[in-house]
């Protein structure tokens, strides 16, 4: 039993340790998933590089080892773990230009350098299939970003020449970020293309990993997109390559013999050119057949043997000739997309509208054989362009659009070579009809359609009229004048940079700053506009203007076609495209793309009735306004009669009931004197006195009475001022002690003559009933504002009473009374002994503000 169990044990361990053997293996196996290339029947060359010099074997089909490691360039630097070694393209500052090295690192096919044919790869030496299709290759690994490199460019593989004659391709990456192909034949650069380096996401370029880097051609000779491009990153394994762009080889490459080379170009001059790689380079294989994303060593080979199996499925078929829109831009900007036949609804307005549309990748169309219109605003068929364009539009005074002519710039321009700085800038001259309403001229350097890469450069930009030549009409023509001009990024004074990329327009800087386009977007554009008056006025029925400018360029059409219309205003429009191909099989074919602009509001179907019903309504509101105006002024005429017939009614009341009184009391006592002087003259002096204080007492209720009736004292400080000397007339010989405590900050509101009559003879009253009742005392008399509440409150420390008692009522209700005709309240606490304490509050009159004097 305890065999057994020390056998099981045993085994247990055993199994332990080989599953533990076995994922230390995997897990050391997991980063070298890859392995060297094995050459196979389309392999023309292959070079491992793990030769510690030169020559370095080719082991394709078509061998050719390479002899010079010169200039720096070093063999058995470390490559992609499983890849042996690796060829280094290092970098010193002895090898910038001008210095002893100015050339720089190489790998050539040849043993030295050579002015001449001397180092002209020998034959024969194969770079293309018998069909002219062929793939590049290479795994790279940079010591410095694109941006950074000392040299111009970083060549990879190219097959250049010192003369014109043997020049061949350029397969490199450019300095912006672009990874290139520029065929050469002679001095004249047949399409090519340019794919931007992704700088973000799992492809994003850096200098610690290797990256696979693929350009192939079909060998399909002016079809669309028959050149791609591949940057893929090498870390977890990929089941396809990474495509970064496409490119159009118009004709397959020369089947000349240059100086073929590596990590730079062969073609040699002591100054250079300085267009080494710096970093490492290994794995360079050539086909001679445009390989599949899947068919490179870092794609499982299940995964390649899946896609094989099925492309043998599927034959190839051909491509349907049939004319689609691509894209529509409204004012630059991208329009949404359009699903089946719903027409593209616009606001109102004038628009530019840009329509891109073509036949399928794979199908390049002619650009004359394709004619387009916009029904609604083209009465004629016009021809379609391809590439870069100068669009120079006449406008009127108004912003109109009068004419509109249009330049294009496609394949390269005479001279052009592997790059802008070494290609001249050649003069254009283009005539320009300029129509008899001209007020302003709009110019727009466009670089066309999406898929349209390359690079357009133009300076010396001139306008002249014929019978003054040497006026040039076009201001900063030089591009001279403008911000940061420097750099890349400024901006020439009148010039503004507008696309769905706006960094394609860039200020190119030569030997003087000039405005270019260098697009390797295939799905962005990019333009500069400007727009000047013009200074001069056309001769009647219109006047032919002389156009110059210097430029170059290298532009890569893509399938695309672009129509532009600018200035289109609202209505109801179709875009129309009809291509007509050849060949055996001839047929027409067409598109039909609805657009609708919006009528401003004012021009639509709803407005004019809309407007009719508003504008009897707006009559109905300003008559309905109106009755209401004069409505509110007759109740205000009433109110105002009635508050006049009130304030009648209560001053004829108080002069009957106070007046009246007081007149038939000093007349009494007038009669009382003047009996007494007949009679009893030593009782006529004491009636005399009586008669006195009748008389002064009639005077100050006749001073009440005005000053209850004078508009003048309708504020809150006269009333407070006004029941101030109340207090103090009426207590004057009265043995009491006066306090009044009246604010000097009150609002300037307006006061009825009815407001203050009732307040003031409330707190008269009630003073009055100190005087009679309450004996000698302290009084107190004070005045404050609660929000817009006036608030009276008289205070004695006199007699007191029981307010129950109905026979001491000493005239309260007439205050309460009065209190109520004011919408207020009049409390009184009171009681034997201790005094009174009455507390009037009253709102104010909702009136405005006066004004201060």
């Amino acid at each position: 039993m305890r065999e057994m169990q020390s056998n099981m044990r045993i085994r247990m361990i055993v199994a332990l340790c080989l599953a533990v053997t076995l994922l230390a293996t995997r897990a050391s196996a997991a980063p070298n998933a890859f392995s060297p290339y094995q050459p196979d029947g389309e392999t023309l060359h292959l070079w491992h590089f793990d030769e510690k010099e030169v020559p370095f074997m080719d082991w394709g089909t078509n061998r050719k080892p390479l002899w010079g490691l010169l200039l720096g360039a070093s063999a058995a630097k470390p490559s992609l773990e499983g890849f042996g070694t690796a060829v280094g393209f290092s970098w010193s500052k002895d090898n910038e230009p001008g210095k002893a090295l100015p050339y720089g690192p190489i790998l050539l096919a040849q043993p030295e350098l050579d002015s001449g044919p001397g180092d002209n790869v020998t034959p024969p030496f194969q770079v293309m299939g018998g069909d002219g299709a062929f793939t590049m290759e290479a795994i790279v690994k940079l010591d410095m970003l694109p941006s950074a490199s000392p040299g111009l460019a970083a060549d990879i593989v190219t097959m250049d020449d010192d003369t014109q004659a043997n020049r061949v391709f350029l397969f490199r990456i450019e300095k912006p970020g672009f990874l290139s192909f520029v065929p050469i034949f002679g001095d004249v650069v047949r399409g090519g293309g340019l794919a931007s380096i992704p700088k973000t996401g799992p492809h994003a370029v850096n200098t610690t990993d290797w990256f696979h880097v693929a350009v192939t051609y079909d060998g399909n000779e002016n079809s669309s997109n028959n050149l791609k491009f591949y940057w893929t990153r090498l870390g977890a394994a990929r089941e396809v390559a990474n495509q970064i762009g496409t490119g159009t080889l118009s004709a397959d490459l020369r089947r000349e013999m240059g100086d073929f080379a590596i990590g730079n170009t062969g073609k040699f001059n002591p100054q250079g050119p300085f267009e080494f790689f710096p970093g490492s380079i290994d794995e360079v294989r050539i086909s001679s057949v445009a390989r599949q994303p899947y068919d490179f060593f870092f794609v499982d080979p299940e995964v390649k043997k899946r896609e094989e199996d099925l492309a043998s499925r599927q034959p190839p078929e051909s491509p349907e000739q049939k004319l689609t829109i691509q894209q529509v831009l409204v004012d630059g900007e991208q329009a949404p997309a359009i699903q089946g036949n719903s027409p593209l609804i616009l606001p109102p307005g004038d628009h530019q509208l840009d329509f891109d549309f073509g036949f399928p990748a794979g199908v390049l169309a002619d650009p004359l054989a394709v004619k387009c219109r916009l029904d609604g605003l083209d009465d004629d068929w016009r021809p379609t362009a391809r590439g870069m364009t100068l669009t120079w539009e006449m406008l009127d005074e108004s912003g109109g659009l009068l004419a509109r002519t249009a330049f294009s710039a496609t394949r390269s321009s005479a001279g052009w070579g592997s790059d802008l700085l070494d290609s001249p800038l050649l003069a254009r001259k283009e005539p320009l009809f300029v129509p008899e309403k001209t007020r302003k001229i709009r110019v727009i350097m466009s670089s066309g359609t999406p898929d349209t890469t390359g690079t357009w450069v133009i300076d010396d930009l001139s306008l002249t009229r014929s019978n003054s030549p040497g006026a040039n009409l076009w201001a900063n023509g030089h591009f001279d004048d403008g911000e940061r001009l420097d750099q890349i990024g400024g901006i020439p004074s009148g010039w503004s940079r507008h696309g769905t990329e706006p960094a394609i327009a860039r200020i190119m800087l030569l030997s003087s700053p000039a405005l270019g386009l260098l697009d390797a977007e295939q799905s962005s554009s990019a333009n500069w506009i400007c727009t000047q008056d013009l200074a001069v006025r056309p001769v009647r029925g219109g006047e032919t203007f002389l156009l110059e400018w210097s430029e170059a360029f290298n532009v890569i059409a893509g399938s695309s076609l672009r129509a532009t219309y600018t200035n289109v205003s609202s209505g109801t429009y179709t875009f129309r495209a009809i291509s007509a191909t050849g060949g055996p099989q001839q047929r027409t074919t067409q598109l039909a793309f609805p657009i609708i602009i919006r009528q401003p509001y004012w021009k639509q179907a709803w407005f004019v009735p809309s407007l009719a019903v508003a504008g009897v309504l707006l009559v109905g509101w300003g008559l309905s306004l109106n009755y209401r105006r004069r409505a509110r002024n007759r109740i205000a005429a009433i109110r105002m009669a009635s508050a006049v017939e009130r304030d009648r009614t209560r001053i004829a009341r108080d002069m009957h009931d106070d007046l009246g009184t007081r007149v038939s009391l000093l007349k009494h006592a007038a009669t009382v004197v003047r009996s007494a002087i007949d009679k009893d003259p030593g009782r006529a002096s004491h009636h005399a006195a009586r008669l006195e204080t009748a008389a002064s007492d009639l005077v100050w209720a006749m001073d009440g009475l005005v000053w209850a009736v004078n508009p003048a004292n309708d504020t809150l400080e006269h009333l407070a001022g006004h029941l101030s000397g109340l207090a103090q007339e009426i207590l004057r010989d009265a043995p009491v002690r006066l306090r009044i405590s009246i604010p000097t900050d009150f609002p300037p509101i307006q006061l009825g003559s009815d407001f203050r009559h009732h307040f003031s003879l409330v707190v008269k009253e009630a003073l009055h009933n100190i005087l009679k009742h309450a004996g000698p005392c302290e009084v107190s008399l004070s005045l404050s504002m609660e929000d817009r509440t006036l608030v009276a409150v008289i205070h004695d420390t006199g007699a007191g009473f029981d307010p129950a008692n109905p026979e001491a009522g000493n005239g309260l209700s007439n205050l309460a009374t009065r209190a109520a005709e004011m919408s207020g309240t009049c409390s009184l606490d009171s009681a034997p002994g201790k005094g009174t304490r009455i507390v009037l509050r009253c709102p104010l009159p909702n009136g405005p503000l006066l004004k201060s004097s």
